[in-house]
């Protein structure tokens, strides 16, 4: 019995393939992605402004051309309609990143919403329970929101 533990935590600690990092790193873009279109279409709307200001965060965080960014957003998309709510994407995100990495794409959240300078209901619900499901702090959490708004 030991030596399964011991199989099952050497097997979690060895280092990542190039091709395993890589399809890793696609896997967090896809669920960063989905995220904030989620962020950004919970209102059953998905504003060109909103759009526009996804594109431009992904483009930034991931250094992503034109195509290459068009082509993720179509990905997460699919990736999106055939999942069940966003808790995979968040369980990824929390397992691979930071709490500061955590706390920046809590900040695009903020920016993709209020992008289109209002903040209604819907989109305000969705902020918090993805602050639920990333497991950030509340105060943070509103620091984030007051300090995106106050910029608009």
């Amino acid at each position: 019995m030991l030596d399964r533990f011991k199989k099952i935590f050497n097997k979690n600690i060895e280092p990542l393939s190039y091709e395993e990092k890589v399809d890793q790193e696609r896997k967090l873009e896809i669920a960063t992605c989905v995220v904030l279109l989620e962020a950004a279409s919970v209102d059953s709307k998905l504003s060109k402004e909103e759009l526009q200001k996804i594109i431009e965060l992904l483009k930034e965080k991931f250094q992503l051309t034109d195509s290459a960014v068009h082509e993720l957003i179509e990905t997460s998309k699919k990736e999106r309609e055939g999942s069940r709510g966003v808790w995979p994407f968040t369980h990824l995100i929390n397992e691979d990143l930071t709490i500061e990495e955590k706390y920046e794409l809590m900040g695009m959240i903020w920016k993709v919403i209020y992008s289109d300078k209002t903040l209604d209901e819907f989109e305000n619900y969705i902020a918090h329970e993805l602050l639920k499901l990333l497991n950030l702090d509340h105060n943070k959490f509103i620091e984030l929101k007051l300090k995106v708004k106050n910029s608009i």
